[in-house]
């Protein structure tokens, strides 16, 4: 038995523990995410609820009576557990609220936002026909001048095919949050379920990552800590403001005359993480409609608002709040999202700004050990 490493011990357990769980790599995935992001919370309810749980003084104890002992003790066996199970109650809390407050919002107009991406889906995407008749009315105009007439023709083309890209998309993610209840709540248990366990052993992982790969203990949490702080520089940076702009663009589809500005405005902040193209994918195409139907003065101010207002927000907080988490330039940022986006689908938004500030850290190891020697 001597002759065995421990590590092949340690080893073993985590494939057992893989065995389980191979078909949910996104649920771990996420909820370590999770974990790591609320560990100081967990910690610091647990300093709270610490004295409490310290039980009768020294030399107290005889003078109570045994059953009033009994009582004692559950008390403080009950007080021991409470941090986990407020903390519990705080992550379930902290996403359920805001989805309910979402679904009490949209649920009214999802029916109709939903069939309206039907009819298009129907229609196969393509430009109406009441856009069409300006367009062609220019083809004619252009005719006369062959290369631009061609550059015209590509132009709507890709057009075309962005409103197709985008549609499809949508409609996947709103079938998606339709279907499959009970796969939602599985996995939503799960979800939770994992990151307390992730929370409550978090030393015990550290621990035994430090055996395994020979890491000091000092090492690993200057790794979990820019983990943490790239994670939470996602959450402000992509998260936050995926919200801000769905808000602002919901506000500006109502003004603009749209009845299920609550249902745009949420597939809004549901493309808003995209780099480069963001909310435009949804404000966009609704401008050229009210610009093809006749609402010149709607279709002005909605592109205006999309450009000056939604966008401007994207251009300035999101670059502040990942760059502060994250010690790189924007442009590696944003090629590292699109990597990530690309790789993993969309947890690639957390996965590819964890995994840069993973190499990161990982740079940064090395050269410190080289400046040591």
């Amino acid at each position: 038995m001597n002759s065995v490493s421990p590590r092949v011990f340690y080893l073993l357990a985590a494939l057992a523990w893989g065995m389980l769980l191979w078909r949910h790599p996104t649920v771990i995935f996420t909820s370590a995410c999770l974990a790591c992001l609320a560990l100081p919370l967990y910690r610091r309810l647990r300093r709270k609820c610490r004295h409490w749980s310290k039980g009768p003084r020294p030399g107290s104890a005889d003078t109570l009576s045994p059953k009033a002992r009994t009582v004692g003790a559950g008390k403080i066996s009950l007080l021991r557990q409470l941090p986990i199970w407020a903390y519990t109650l705080t992550l379930i809390a902290a996403m359920a609220t805001p989805l309910a407050a979402l679904i009490l919002l949209v649920a009214p107009q999802f029916s109709s936002g939903l069939a309206r991406l039907r009819e298009l889906q129907a229609n196969n995407f393509q430009i109406p026909d009441d856009w069409l008749i300006p367009i062609r009315q220019w083809q004619s105009h252009l005719a006369e001048y062959p290369r631009v007439e061609k550059s015209f023709n590509d132009f709507f083309q890709h057009v075309n095919r962005l409103l197709d890209d985008a549609s499809n998309m949508l409609l996947s993610w709103s079938f998606d949050l339709l279907g499959g209840t009970m796969t939602v709540l599985w996995t939503f248990f799960l979800f939770i379920t994992l990151t307390v366990l992730f929370t409550l052993y978090s030393r015990r992982i550290r621990v035994i990552a430090g055996r395994i790969f020979a890491l000091p203990q000092s090492q690993l949490r200057r790794f979990v800590a820019a983990i943490r702080r790239a994670l939470r520089a996602v959450m402000l940076g992509i998260a936050l403001v995926a919200v801000i702009q769905g808000f602002l663009c919901g506000i500006g589809f109502a003004v603009a005359g749209f009845h299920n500005a609550a249902f745009w405005g949420t597939l809004a902040t549901l493309t808003a993480p995209i780099p480069m193209v963001g909310t435009a994918i949804v404000w966009l195409p609704l401008s050229l409609s009210l610009w093809f139907t006749g609402k010149t003065f709607a279709a002005v101010g909605l592109t205006l608002w999309g450009i000056l207002a939604v966008s401007m927000v994207d251009n300035l907080l999101r670059p502040l709040f990942l760059r502060h988490g994250i010690k790189t330039s924007f442009l590696v940022l944003i090629t590292v999202i699109l990597c990530g986006l690309n790789a993993f689908g969309a947890v690639g938004l957390i996965a590819g700004p964890v995994l840069l500030a993973f190499a990161i850290q990982a740079v940064e190891e090395s050269n410190r050990f080289y400046l040591k020697k």
